[in-house]
């Protein structure tokens, strides 16, 4: 059987081998044959479609099987060749990630200024070019397959690397910082919004999005830069207490006159005015009118009738209308006191419910983050002293 014999010769661009069936390294003469050997599969079926079968890998050495038909094979394996990407579907991979995020094909929708249908055609592309399922379907829901949840975080984050580093190349020399904060739907639309004005002035190149959340699990779920909530949070996070809240029965001046203003009367027999606490996402130590009512000793049968709400922004509208008596909470209820539609009608309930914020464990002084807080910890508490 006819020996191989191997030699190499560096090039400035290539290495070359030659292969004699007959055993040692000879010139190139007849029945020469030289293949180019490229990263892509497809280059590489077009240079052997003439030249003897190749097999192995390209990069730092080559294993061959070739038919012995020639004598003498020159293989040249071309360096800095580009490795072609498998060419993936990005408006596929825009549809899912936008699905996913919002957990609905009508909302990724109007995100992206389609139609659900093409939403939903985009999602079976990449389904079919995958070859597995993203979402499992169930009536009018969809939810995401464990294989595919445990994805679109780095998908998310991706497709913001590709959009920073489009915008990268604008010329545009006004660099804007972002900024993303999560609070529930309540504290978001009645305690941040009326501050964010004065943020705005001092800090105008930051962009804030304000992301509203209606429970606890879908807070922590919820993607942001700090988030302010009312629970010690398990999230591998910094957790700082940001303020305390108060609960105080509140109503209009009218409806408290009605009574002759007077606590226990208006406790006693005015309509009360009840927030689902459940619904509303809250934890700790919120009262309902019974615990309230139980605490100060005043027994009403009727305790548990009135208006029922499962949101506290919609209860506190209907205490300005003057329907009845609301535990309001003291950081939702703030303006409304001050501009003198609501007055207070009795204490306060003696337990108060702590807020947190929640933030990145290390971010530079001059982050946007750390500027927010900063800013945040003023409005509530006064200028903070720097850590040592």
């Amino acid at each position: 059987m006819a020996s191989c014999a191997w030699r190499e010769s560096p090039w400035p661009d290539a290495r070359r081998w030659r292969w004699d069936a007959a055993g040692g390294c000879r010139k190139a003469g007849r029945a020469r044959k030289q293949v180019q050997i490229y990263d892509n599969p497809k280059t590489n079926a077009a240079f052997l479609d003439a030249g003897p079968e190749v097999r192995g890998r390209i990069h730092g050495h080559i294993c061959t099987d070739l038919c012995k038909s020639a004598r003498i094979v020159v293989v040249t394996i071309v360096h800095g060749a580009t490795k072609m990407r498998k060419r993936v579907p990005l408006n596929a991979i825009r549809a899912f990630e936008a699905t996913a995020r919002n957990g609905s094909v009508a909302k990724a929708a109007d995100e992206l200024c389609v139609t659900p249908t093409a939403v939903s055609h985009q999602i079976r592309l990449l389904e079919e070019f995958l070859e597995t399922r993203l979402f499992v379907r169930k009536n009018s829901r969809i939810e995401l397959t464990p294989e595919s949840s445990a994805t679109v975080a780095d998908i998310s984050n991706a497709l913001d690397l590709i959009n920073n580093a489009m915008l990268a190349l604008q010329p545009n020399h006004d660099v804007r910082s972002k900024l993303s904060v999560a609070a529930s739907a309540s504290v978001a639309s009645l305690w941040l919004m009326p501050r964010l004005s004065e943020f705005f002035s001092l800090a105008p190149d930051v962009d804030v999005a304000v992301r509203a959340f209606m429970s606890r699990r879908e807070g922590e779920a919820t993607e942001a830069d700090l988030r302010i909530c009312n629970w010690r949070s398990n999230l591998d996070m910094q957790v700082e207490p940001l303020l305390e809240e108060e609960i105080m029965p509140v109503t209009t001046p009218d409806l408290a006159a009605r009574y002759d203003n007077n606590a226990r009367e208006i406790l006693a027999h005015a309509p009360l005015i009840h927030v689902d606490r459940a619904q509303d996402g809250l934890e700790g130590t919120y009262p309902d009118w019974a615990r309230y009512l139980r605490e100060y000793g005043i027994s009403r049968d009727d305790v548990t009738h009135g208006p029922r709400f499962n949101q506290a922004s919609p209860s506190i509208e209907a205490a300005r209308s003057g329907v009845g008596v609301i535990l309001g909470r003291s950081i939702l209820i703030e303006r409304a006191l001050d501009r003198g539609e609501l007055v207070p009608v009795a204490e306060s309930y003696p337990i108060r419910s702590p807020y947190y914020l929640l933030s990145p464990w290390k971010v530079g002084r001059d982050n946007v983050i750390e500027r927010f807080k900063e800013w945040l910890f003023e409005k509530v508490n006064g200028p903070r002293l720097s850590a040592a």
